[in-house]
């Protein structure tokens, strides 16, 4: 009798592993590829690749180049990356001088620069980009010298931090050179720093 009874035991025992070792054969395998690959598709955003448009609109404060005054200004950019995490971008600026060797008056101008995101957070939160460019500046009032048409040129560090999807907050400092390259002479031309801030938007 005992076989037997052990036989009814081991039956349902033998039964329930072999249903086991089924379901666990009808599971997917993990892709080791995708697993190896996971944290490059992570750091890779959509927002820095090649064929992207950027609008950026900002605010900056230009000063520190003592006796010569500040400039308020805002910005209305546009960037198209043509190669991952390097752009070029085209700014268009309108702005109120507070001179300190003439009358307050107003600005307007255009720059080019590229800009290189040299750094980004593995989950895309953050990055760290280098930028440089020049451009023309006219103006209503002396402030970097005796002429107001005026060449711009400025370099600098800033950074993003994604606050909805695509959408990003964008900061920086850049140093800044505005004269007319020596064409009349007088002021010697503005040195000095801007402060800016706005967002970043896809289109």
């Amino acid at each position: 009798m005992w076989p037997q009874y052990i036989k009814i035991l081991i039956t349902p025992i033998i039964f329930c592993l072999i249903q086991l070792e089924v379901k666990a054969s009808e599971q997917p395998k993990p892709d080791c590829d995708s697993l190896k690959n996971k944290k490059s598709v992570i750091r890779k955003s959509d927002d820095f690749l090649k064929g992207t448009w950027k609008f950026y609109p900002c605010i900056s404060a230009i000063g520190s180049d003592h006796g010569k005054g500040e400039m308020y200004a805002l910005h209305i950019g546009f960037g198209y990356f043509f190669q991952d995490k390097l752009s070029v971008n085209i700014d268009i600026l309108g702005a109120h001088i507070r001179s300190g060797i003439d009358d307050n008056g107003v600005a307007a101008g255009m720059d080019i620069l590229l800009r290189k995101h040299f750094h980004q957070s593995h989950d895309d939160l953050w990055s760290i980009y280098f930028d440089t460019g020049g451009g023309l500046q006219q103006q209503s009032t002396n402030f970097s010298g005796s002429r107001h048409f005026n060449f711009r040129l400025m370099t600098g560090v800033g950074g993003t931090l994604k606050i909805f999807n695509n959408i990003r907050i964008i900061s920086g400092v850049r140093y800044l050179h505005i004269s007319d390259a020596g064409i009349r002479g007088g002021g010697g031309g503005f040195d000095g720093v801007m402060f800016y801030s706005g967002g970043s938007f896809p289109f």
